[in-house]
């Protein structure tokens, strides 16, 4: 029976104290938009984020539940998103 040992550990510091970065950019309005599930979610709401995207009455309804809550971090996620999708929806603006 052969007899194996633990690895050492050592305090060498690791190679790189940069973080990883992704390769790719995320654009913002799809940060903001997993930001407004996620935190809707955490207050009991369940968003239907493709219909958010597609249905303006659904958004405004949606995005005024947020405004209308007592969390500030959601009613400043809301604030942003809106202000996404008012971007995305304006014709010739970025």
């Amino acid at each position: 029976m052969a007899v194996t040992q633990p690895p050492r550990h050592t305090n060498k510091e690791p190679e790189s104290t940069t973080t990883p970065r992704l390769n790719f950019d995320i654009p913002d309005a799809l940060l903001a938009e997993v930001d407004f599930k996620w935190l809707m979610a955490g207050h009991g709401w369940q968003i239907d984020t493709a219909r958010l995207g597609r249905d303006p009455e659904y958004a405004a309804r949606v995005l005024q539940w947020a405004l209308d809550s007592e969390s500030p971090a959601l009613r400043e996620c809301a604030t942003a998103l809106h202000a996404q999708i008012e971007t995305a929806r304006t014709p010739g603006k970025d």
